[in-house]
């Protein structure tokens, strides 16, 4: 409920803020994660010696500006991830990790950093990889719940994480409506402590996160207006 209250205020912000720069984008992630304390802990207690939330899978939406006179852009986004790993052992049946994100990410292109702003849709003339390539360097903050089941008692803990994050990625225009960008990122997370149920109380990891994303970015500048500036 939360989510979905946090996206209609997020979409609505969008259409109504600066119709010039009409630009959004829905980011879908899959996330690599190494939580190695908890594991080690978990390991010892129970003697479960799969990885802990190894995988999860994130959401999100996001907002285009840019520097006028340089081709840096920053797309802040709201996001939603999920990740979960069955235990099945006779203390605890489950670990869960879901959080709420605000990433500010910026995109870098390096390669073309005095080029115009119509790229990189196919009406754009030039070296795609050139205008397509970009850096991202990503701050952000979440906030993380941290829960464990047991029969149909479930403990759970709420905790709020710093990251930043580094990565590159490639537009790829479809049309003047539509851009494809794959993106891959590596996390560094401030330490995310745990006061749960078998994991020990205040045992802190630094979470290791790689991310691989698809990010569909849509300009309804272009056919409520033709072309226009961007």
């Amino acid at each position: 409920m939360l989510m979905r209250s946090l996206l209609m205020i997020f979409f609505t912000f969008m259409f109504v803020t600066n119709d010039n720069y009409g630009q959004f984008g829905l980011r879908v992630k899959y996330n690599s994660t190494k939580y190695n304390e908890w594991a080690q802990d978990l390991e010892d207690k129970t003697n479960f010696s799969e990885k802990l939330l190894p995988t999860g899978y994130e959401i999100g939406v996001d907002y285009w500006f840019r520097l006028k006179k340089r081709r840096i852009e920053f797309m802040p986004e709201l996001a939603y991830s999920y990740s979960k790993t069955n235990i099945e052992n006779i203390a605890i049946n489950s670990v869960q990790l879901t959080g709420f994100h605000f990433n500010f990410n910026t995109h870098i292109y390096a390669l073309d950093m005095e080029g115009d702003c119509n790229c990189p849709t196919f009406s754009k003339q030039g070296n795609t990889i050139n205008k397509g390539l970009f850096f991202h360097l990503t701050p952000g903050v979440s906030y993380n719940t941290i829960s464990s089941e047991q029969g149909e008692n479930q403990i759970s803990a709420n905790k709020t994480s710093f990251k930043v994050g580094v990565g590159v990625g490639m537009d790829i225009g479809l049309s003047d409506l539509l851009t494809i960008t794959p993106i891959l990122s590596y996390y560094f997370t401030s330490q995310l402590p745990y006061d749960g149920y078998i994991i020990e109380n205040g045992l802190n990891t630094n979470p290791k996160l790689l991310q691989a994303t698809i990010r569909l970015g849509f300009r309804p500048d272009y056919g409520r207006g033709g072309r226009r500036r961007r």
